[in-house]
């Protein structure tokens, strides 16, 4: 049976930490990349800013600390300033994009070699990348980016001839967690609510099952695909 060891970018997320509680007990190594540390569910663990450029070859030296191959690999790194045209700034601009996009990039370029010959990748991006909101002008057009990218990345390993690997991408709409169930509930959150057609916000057990069903043989075919879920918020 092949190894399965699982690699988590942005591992103190609450969408990694949600999936290592329901399936973190299927992989036999998990390593973790993040900044900061406040959990210990991850015992193998880096911790980078990927406002820096020196992140990527902290990545790489690692990795060849570790000398393991992954097999399953979820990149859930992001950040969100909350601006507008007329707020956001080109420092804010940029962080964005190095933390939400090009992290997932290089880190993909770093970790290559340690790659399984059979590998699945989760991005997790936002329906903020597939419709306007306000208030998300350097946020949107990141996550528009990191669906991109899981296409050009899929194209790209088509070409490869010793490795399978596969790359999709996950948009939630607003997943209800601890930190913002006050606003979601709030009249904010009400009206936000009445917009959607189901009347119901993303939790993360909706997101965790999305994730293993990519990251499972049951999805090899699907390939640079973006799958949203949100309820229905972004057909209407």
């Amino acid at each position: 049976m092949a190894t399965k060891n699982l690699l988590l970018i942005g591992s103190e997320s609450y969408v990694c930490q949600d999936f290592l509680e329901r399936y973190g007990h299927q992989y036999n190594v998990i390593a973790g990349i993040d900044f900061p540390k406040t959990s210990e569910r991850v015992k193998n663990y880096l911790s980078v800013d990927f406002r820096d450029d020196n992140s990527f070859e902290k990545i790489e030296s690692f990795l060849k600390k570790l000398s393991l191959n992954f097999s399953h690999i979820i990149f859930a790194s992001g950040i969100n300033y909350m601006n507008n045209v007329f707020s956001v700034t080109s420092k804010d601009w940029d962080a964005t994009f190095n933390v939400n996009v090009k992290a997932a990039l290089f880190s993909m370029k770093a970790v290559y070699d340690y790659l399984s010959e059979k590998a699945a990748v989760v991005f997790i991006a936002s329906q903020e990348g597939v419709v306007a909101n306000s208030m998300r002008a350097d946020h949107g057009p990141s996550k528009s980016a990191l669906i991109h990218l899981a296409k050009n990345l899929s194209v790209d390993y088509s070409l490869v001839e010793d490795k399978d690997i596969r790359v999709n991408a996950i948009s939630p709409f607003y997943i209800k967690t601890a930190a913002n169930s006050d606003l979601l509930d709030s009249y904010f959150g009400q009206r936000l609510q009445a917009r959607i057609p189901y009347q119901k916000f993303v939790d993360l057990e909706d997101v965790s099952h999305s994730i293993q069903f990519l990251l499972s043989e049951q999805s090899k075919s699907i390939r640079g695909h973006n799958l949203i879920l949100d309820y229905g918020y972004t057909i209407v």
